[in-house]
């Protein structure tokens, strides 16, 4: 005669057996899901870093790819005119592109052994394609008005640096958990 299982039964399954005969797979996919996260949370991403010139302070992060490229826009303190300088991000260098600029003073060049034309809105010098380990900017402290312009976004220094401090720019790779527990999923 066939024992006629209970209602209680069909719900709980059938007890400490059902629970140990699925208990691996559990445990399985708990391991699969902290591997996955653990090599997620440890691969390296390549940043653009801002860091304190002086002390090497760390001040913030972006994340970039290769061929990506950024502005850095301020207001030549001297001629009190815009000064665009382009970049692109190769490998783990950063290759200065263009700049252009509105009048020659000091501190802007006069001469340059790379292409040059006169635009409506000033001077520009491009081709340079001039390999840069690292960039520093002083952030100005009223006029200067530095900005770093990446991803269409407008980061200006001050945000992230304070009035006169050396800014020192570089392409590092960073953790992807350190790039997150510093700057969130931007």
């Amino acid at each position: 005669m066939m024992k006629k299982e209970s209602s209680k039964e069909k719900r709980l399954g059938k007890g400490a057996e059902g629970f140990f005969s699925t208990f691996p797979n559990y445990i399985l996919v708990l391991i699969i899901i902290i591997i996955s996260l653990s090599i997620i949370l440890l691969m390296p991403v390549k940043v653009l870093i801002a860091e304190d010139y002086k002390s090497g302070e760390y001040l913030k992060s972006w994340r970039v790819k290769n061929g990506e490229g950024f502005t850095v826009e301020y207001i030549h303190s001297v001629q009190l005119t815009p000064v665009t300088e382009t970049y692109t991000v190769v490998n783990m260098d950063i290759i200065l592109n263009e700049t252009t600029f509105e009048s020659y003073g000091a501190g802007l060049p006069s001469t340059t052994p790379y292409t040059f034309e006169i635009t409506e809105s000033g001077f520009r010098i491009f081709d340079i394609n001039e390999i840069m380990d690292y960039l520093v900017y002083r952030t100005g402290a009223e006029r200067a008005n530095h900005k770093l312009i990446l991803k269409n976004k407008d980061y200006h220094f001050l945000s992230f640096s304070k009035p006169r401090t050396g800014v020192q720019f570089k392409i590092k790779s960073m953790r992807f958990f350190s790039y997150v527990t510093r700057e969130g999923f931007n």
